[in-house]
């Protein structure tokens, strides 16, 4: 079966994601899940994070092809943040993410995104990770407040982005780039590989 008889439908509310795949050429609808994430101990943090993707796209699954019909790929995603043996993912309000941002400061940060990928026309889904490593600069506590209002929306894991503002403040990237923003392109492009297709078919280019 070929690809252009598949629509994908992303299992996600993250505008970063959408865009991800938009910049890619890759047309996609998005279906949000309601499902509570699992917030894990750091050791469990693998296994969760592929979970909560998985449960995500499970969680969709009826509504899209009731709603789409039965030739489908649903990608489901989940990202959290690790300080040292800590847990991180979104901030509870600003001033949670204000906190976030000063214990960051000075200090390397992994960021781990787990994937789902799920053809429903095969019946076929795969499930994966990825991991990366950042540095955030040292930011003296009276900048703190300075640099918060120029970061924009803190609705993510970790409650920052390394885009626009953020391209200051956070260095030595090891991994992927895509990870840390939510969704790893290349990774993303192996689990399609596992279900049958190939990602790049979906890439309608200019």
């Amino acid at each position: 079966m070929s690809a252009n008889k598949y629509k994908i439908i992303l299992a996600s509310a993250s505008q970063r994601r959408t865009e991800i795949l938009t910049s890619c050429s890759i047309k996609h609808g998005v279906m949000i899940s309601d499902i509570k994430e699992i917030q894990p101990k750091r050791k469990n943090i693998i296994s969760s994070v592929t979970k909560n993707a998985m449960r995500k796209v499970r969680s969709i699954t009826k509504k899209a092809i009731e709603k789409y019909g039965e030739d489908l790929v649903l990608i489901g995603a989940d990202t959290l943040v690790t300080l040292g043996n800590e847990v991180i993912g979104k901030p509870k309000d600003a001033l949670h993410a204000k906190e976030l941002l000063k214990k960051f400061s000075d200090h390397h940060i992994q960021v781990y995104t787990g994937l789902f990928v799920f053809n429903t026309h095969k019946n076929i889904g795969s499930s994966g990770y990825s991991e990366s490593s950042i540095k955030v600069s040292h930011i003296p506590d009276h900048l703190i407040n300075m640099y918060f209002k120029r970061l924009g929306s803190y609705d993510k894991a970790g409650g920052f982005s390394i885009e626009g503002v953020g391209s200051i403040l956070f260095d030595d990237i090891k991994g992927s780039y895509f990870n840390i923003l939510g969704l790893p392109t290349n990774k993303l492009s192996e689990l399609f590989l596992e279900i049958g297709l190939n990602l790049i078919d979906f890439c309608s280019g200019r």
